[in-house]
């Protein structure tokens, strides 16, 4: 009852601002000319202002390094790592800082503003990003300006921006088709329109092929609609509308050591297992420009994602098969009941597995000013806003009985309701939040907040039978406070500390006591140094420290507090141009990226003998480093490589790798990359070929649930007309 009176206050406040701003937008409708809002960013106009560490990967970066998933898209982002998944890395392990890695759950992950978990607060996890084709920017805030974004504001937030309307009078669209190795396929286009008055596009993707392991065939789908149209001089409406169909032979139950020493790139079960999602949003934006000082947003939005996953396998913790190896149990095979039937002896074809359909359904309500004023003969850019968010989640699990059930999770439901395992959760959250900048000279000082009042119920079933009912509630007040200084020419430095929270996950299994984890909470502290001082060269060091309290550590089946932890480390970036520095007519590049997290360790928790060790998926070393070459007839080539140094994956540390492969290090590897673009002058075609992974290396990535290897060497080629 609480949350809903502070609702109604909350709208009945937008509802008076509103129409007090429409007052005043009719005395000076003739006074002002602005131009038209088609993206949606995070970062401020006046980047020299920011009080933190940030990065943008451009359009130009996207259209010449044509990164399919996130882990080509943000490896030169210093204090990011991604681990790959079973697929094409489609699923979204970015960790930032020392955070775990794993479906990106203590990130914030956004496409124009608006989360991309699947519940941010019940069940943060990210199965989806948008495709690189779809986009005009990826922005990254590390600094004290996430806290306007949450709930996870523990490490960072990715905002993957989409392209904006045409708006100049013309029909405007892009097609590209790309063929490749490991039936690699990428099928892509958008058309639009657009004038004074509004615009729209239509944009179609699609990505095909196979994943990591022979036969894992995926096929990913992207549909969009993006328009807007200028009710009024001033107002302008907004409506996206996104669909995804995903399916792909994936697994997630990985490789024994004995399977991946004979072949890391078979898996046994991998035609049986298969992974499907599908995803629908709807975004409808609002923007009224009360004057040329003053922006006041409303948007609505709603998201519907189903998803399954079926695995044929489980883990082996010592059972030998026939030959005496250790290799994947498959479940439920004819007359061996629920025992584990070893993959070399027997028919896989004939053999069932564990379904985990899961329904989620977000919408949410958020109204946001930025307003700009002079007070006290100082000029001020301030930032406030309210959202309200509501999440409907409905997970099950069912092991089939049969080929057919295999095939058909509703047929498995429907046929064993009595073994069915379940939890409905729910969702309440009332957001508030505050910026404000001042502007003192060469001087920028930013104060701020978030406030997150959040009220979550779990209610958890057997055979259609309630058994446990969790509920967990937390109002977290979320300062912050950055400073920037400007006094030198092309360069800002900056210093910040900000709190943040990151909800846990929902646990993997259902366990016996069901509940949920308490949100980890973080104390940030960041100093550092952007600049372009010298003609040619762009330089970036950032020193961070993070104090982490409850850090919520993967156990396997379970997501659970595990005490304090800090991360701290130094990230450098920066690229130089020799082509501006000598005045050439054409470009060699030289640009890298480094980061060093010398301390992620545990510290103080409910296990002494973990004090210490070194975090789950938390490398010392990360390295990227590209050499480019850009000719002014259009051609522009580059190389480039990554390495990144030792992983534990586990809070013990162990270094011994166990039966089951799940245990372990993950040694340091480097990979190779390259890429090559010709634009065709005057005809908008451009053609590229570009490949990873260019000496096809064997490399372990991951250890979850078994043993992973990287993608094999991937080349494409293909064509792009630009209308």
């Amino acid at each position: 009852m609480e949350l809903r009176r502070k609702l109604s206050k909350s709208a009945m406040l937008s509802s008076l601002i509103m129409a007090s701003l429409s007052a005043h937008a009719e005395e000076e409708r003739d006074a002002v000319e602005v131009d038209k809002m088609t993206v949606t960013g995070i970062l401020p106009d006046k980047l020299e202002a920011v009080p933190g560490s940030f990065d943008i990967i451009d359009e130009d970066y996207l259209d010449t390094r044509r990164p399919i998933s996130n882990i080509e898209r943000l490896r030169t982002v210093p204090g990011i790592n991604i681990v790959p998944d079973g697929s094409m890395g489609f699923d979204t392990n970015i960790g930032i800082r020392g955070q775990n890695p794993r479906r990106s759950a203590k990130a914030m992950i956004m496409e124009d503003g608006i989360h991309l978990q699947l519940a941010p607060y019940g069940d943060p996890v990210v199965h989806y990003t948008p495709p690189s084709t779809a986009l005009s920017r990826i922005e990254v805030i590390k600094g004290a300006g996430q806290i306007l974004y949450g709930p996870q504001t523990l490490g960072g937030a990715v905002n993957f921006v989409t392209k904006p309307v045409p708006r100049s009078g013309k029909v405007e669209g892009t097609i590209t088709s790309a063929f490749g190795n490991q039936n690699y396929r990428l099928l892509d286009g958008a058309i639009g329109y657009g004038n004074e008055l509004g615009g729209f596009t239509f944009g179609f993707t699609q990505n095909k092929g196979d994943g990591v392991y022979d036969h894992s065939e995926f096929d990913v789908k992207d549909y969009r609609f993006k328009g807007e149209l200028d009710i009024t001089e001033r107002q302008t409406l907004g409506l996206k509308l996104v669909h995804t169909r995903d399916r792909r032979n994936s697994t997630e139950a990985y490789l024994t050591p004995y399977e991946y020493d004979r072949d890391p790139y078979s898996h046994p079960s991998i035609q049986n297992d298969e992974w499907e999602q599908d995803r629908d949003v709807v975004q409808l934006q609002h923007i009224f420009r009360v004057n040329d000082k003053f922006k006041l947003t409303s948007q609505a939005y709603y998201t519907d994602t189903f998803r399954n996953g079926l695995r044929s396998t489980e883990e082996n913790e010592g059972d030998l098969d026939s030959n005496g190896n250790i290799v994947s149990l498959f479940r439920n095979c004819p007359g061996q009941g629920d025992e584990g039937v070893s993959a070399t002896d027997v028919n896989a074809s004939l053999c069932a597995g564990r379904h985990a359909p899961r329904q989620y359904y977000t919408r949410g309500v958020e109204t946001r000013g930025d307003i700009s004023y002079s007070l006290f003969d100082l000029e001020h850019d301030t930032i406030f806003g309210v959202r309200y968010h509501e999440e409907n989640i409905h997970r099950q699990e069912i092991l089939s009985q049969s080929v057919a059930e295999r095939e058909s999770y509703k047929l498995a439901l429907a046929n064993n309701p009595g073994d069915v395992e379940e939890a409905k959760i729910k969702t309440h959250a009332l957001s508030y939040y505050l910026q404000n900048t001042t502007y003192v000279g060469n001087w920028s000082f930013t104060p701020g907040f978030r406030v997150e009042d959040v009220r979550t119920s779990e209610e958890f079933y057997e055979g259609g039978v309630q058994n446990n009912r969790e509920a967990l509630s937390y109002t977290e007040f979320l300062p912050s406070f950055g400073v920037a200084w400007n006094g030198i020419t092309g360069t800002t430095v900056f210093a910040g500390v900000h709190k943040g929270i990151a909800p846990a996950r929902a646990d993997r299994e259902f366990t016996e006591d069901g509940g949920r984890a308490e949100p980890e909470e973080s104390t940030l502290y960041e100093v550092g140094f952007r600049s372009r001082y010298f003609k040619g060269i762009n330089v970036e060091a950032t020193l961070f420290h993070n104090d982490i309290q409850n850090t919520l550590v993967d156990f396997g089946d379970t997501f659970d507090n595990s005490g304090d932890s800090e991360q701290t480390g130094i990230e450098l970036s920066g690229r130089i141009n020799f082509g501006d520095i000598f005045d050439w007519t054409n470009n060699i590049y030289l640009s890298g990226a480094y980061t060093n997290l010398w301390t992620a360790e545990y510290k103080d928790g409910p296990d002494p003998s973990i004090n210490g060790n070194r975090m789950q998926y938390a490398p010392e070393h990360m390295l990227n480093m590209d050499l480019g070459y850009e000719h002014q007839s259009g051609v522009n080539a580059r190389i480039g490589v990554q390495h990144v140094s030792k992983q534990f994956v586990d809070d013990g540390n162990t270094r011994n790798e166990d039966v089951s492969g799940l245990q372990g290090t993950i040694p340091g590897f480097t990979i190779w990359n390259a890429g090559v673009n010709y634009a065709v002058p005057n005809s908008g075609i451009t053609v590229f070929a570009i490949v990873e992974n260019l000496f096809d290396k064997e490399y372990l990535v991951s250890r979850n649930e078994g043993k992973l290897v990287g993608r094999e060497r991937l080349f494409f080629g293909g064509i792009t007309y630009d209308f």
